[in-house]
């Protein structure tokens, strides 16, 4: 990100006025938006979700849960058995199908069971958990009723442990057999009465009614959103052109950085090639190279003769010697050869010589010193 865009971003927007007056507006804005509608009607855009009515097993009072799971108000069972469920919700202003019916039953009377699933496997849960219903407990799957949760194993990160929770249909049946409402009317029904030792329980949705969702609050919401979204398109295309414009600006400076790095090397490298060619002149005129030494050692060698190790040391300072261990067909001679050489004086054998009858040679190891001048004066 540019400097400019950070900028707007960080200190105009997030930490400027700009965010504090948007905050402002926006707080102005719903007030006023929802001022245009009756208190009632106000209330119904505000909600935070679907209703939910509630009957815990045992008790004779439904309660009315909104979407943020505060008690509303109740419905007893008289009331729904001397008219309709549908008529003791019109009385109070609410349609049946705004809120969910559900059932809480005591945790303990649910059968579960936890094991753990690769976590590949987890596309194929469903028909993991009714084969375990069908293999591995006592119940049939026609008889129960069962849901699921699914937590990260603590050990193994390649795994997942589900709690699967089991509940027979005749415990749901007698729940709310004097209720005057029937096992199709609930939509969900959840464990209750549960400790923090047993987890987060699921709620199991049951094959009844499906509720409608408030698709028109939500298109209401969505559009004021959009009034919203599009008041930010403007700030956006504006910071988005000038974000267009520092990244070009941005490439270029990129591109002649590159292109002065490319200069740079190359005059590295030269320097460096300067520097290998001086090293070898210096070299070339203080003596003999190398592959002189070898080629001169190779000429002085009689036929049949080789050599297994070939060294260039220096013992002391401005003097340089040759060390040559090998095989030959008579070694005495080898310093005398040397001798004669107008690169090598003070040739000798460094250790006996040694008849090797594999080789059927003599071994020998001579050390002859590089005479420098006469080296010089050959060039």
């Amino acid at each position: 990100m540019s400097l400019s865009s950070e900028f707007w971003t960080r200190d105009v927007l997030l930490q400027g006025s700009l965010k504090a007056w948007a905050a402002r507006f926006f707080a102005w804005y719903r007030q006023e938006f929802l001022a245009l509608f009756s208190p009632k009607t106000a209330a119904w855009l505000t909600d935070c979700g679907d209703r939910e009515l509630v009957l815990r097993a045992g008790e004779r009072d439904l309660w009315l849960l909104d979407g943020c799971g505060a008690r509303a108000w109740s419905v007893s069972v008289d009331e729904i058995a001397a008219s309709s469920l549908e008529e003791a919700l019109a009385r109070r202003g609410v349609a049946r199908k705004a809120a969910k019916l559900g059932l809480e039953i005591d945790g303990a009377a649910f059968f579960v069971r936890r094991f753990d699933i690769p976590s590949v496997a987890s596309a194929n849960l469903s028909k993991l958990l009714v084969a375990d219903i069908e293999r591995k407990t006592p119940f049939r799957l026609a008889d129960v009723v069962h849901g699921h949760t699914i937590t990260k194993h603590p050990s193994s990160p390649d795994k997942l442990g589900v709690s699967l929770w089991i509940l027979r249909r005749d415990i749901v049946g007698r729940a709310i057999e004097n209720t005057g409402l029937a096992v199709s009317d609930l939509a969900f029904v959840r464990p209750s009465g549960l400790s923090g030792v047993a987890g987060v329980a699921p709620v199991i949705t049951l094959e009844g009614k499906q509720e409608t969702t408030h698709w028109f609050r939500y298109l209401v919401i969505g559009l004021c959103a959009a009034t919203a979204i599009f008041a930010a398109v403007g700030v956006g295309a504006t910071l988005w052109r000038q974000s267009v414009v520092n990244e070009g600006l941005d490439s270029k400076i990129s591109e002649m950085s590159a292109r002065a790095a490319k200069v740079r090397q190359t005059a590295d490298r030269a320097a460096a090639e300067s520097r290998l060619l001086a090293t070898l002149r210096s070299a070339r005129v203080s003596g003999p190279l190398f592959a002189d030494l070898w080629e001169e050692t190779s000429r002085l060698l009689p036929d049949g003769a080789y050599v297994t190790d070939f060294r260039l040391t220096e013992p002391k300072a401005g003097e340089r010697v040759i060390e040559i261990v090998g095989f030959a067909g008579s070694a005495v001679g080898l310093p005398a050869l040397f001798d004669k050489s107008p690169m090598f004086s003070n040739a000798g054998l460094t250790a006996p010589i040694t008849p090797d009858a594999r080789e059927k040679r003599e071994g020998f190891s001579l050390q002859a010193k590089i005479d420098q001048p006469a080296a010089a004066g050959s060039k």
